[in-house]
């Protein structure tokens, strides 16, 4: 399993974001096996929003839901552990810190990412 974060999949729905093609090219050799969280879904429909509109953020985010890949649900036990992370690691987002900890607790060593603040927490970044 690998999981997808959310710079991985806006540049996977972006035509226009610089990494798009290396986005699509990963996509299609290991989308079976891609895994995400809500809270990456929130961020990523967010972000969409922004940048297209909420019409095609919308989109999107139905597109990923429809999609094969299972989307994991955080849980209140993971919260305190990704504060924490938040805590020593200043720079990280809420939504990478529960990623993070979905990842430990599932034994999930790559992700899918063109956000580098995964590169010091001991995952392998696929970029």
């Amino acid at each position: 399993m690998i999981l997808a974060d959310t710079s991985f999949l806006v540049a996977l729905a972006r035509q226009e974001d610089e990494n798009h093609a290396r986005a699509d090219e990963l996509a299609s050799k290991a989308w079976d096996k891609v895994t995400t969280t809500d809270l990456v879904l929130s961020e990523f429909v967010i972000l969409m929003s922004r940048k297209n509109g909420n019409r095609q953020a919308h989109m999107a985010g139905e597109k990923i839901l429809q999609s094969e890949i299972l989307m994991i649900c955080a849980v209140h036990e993971d919260l305190p552990s990704a504060l924490e992370l938040v805590r020593i690691t200043p720079k990280l987002s809420m939504c990478d810190a529960v990623s993070a900890v979905v990842m430990k607790k599932l034994k999930i060593r790559r992700v899918l990412s063109f956000d580098s603040d995964f590169d010091t927490l001991g995952f392998e970044r696929i970029f």
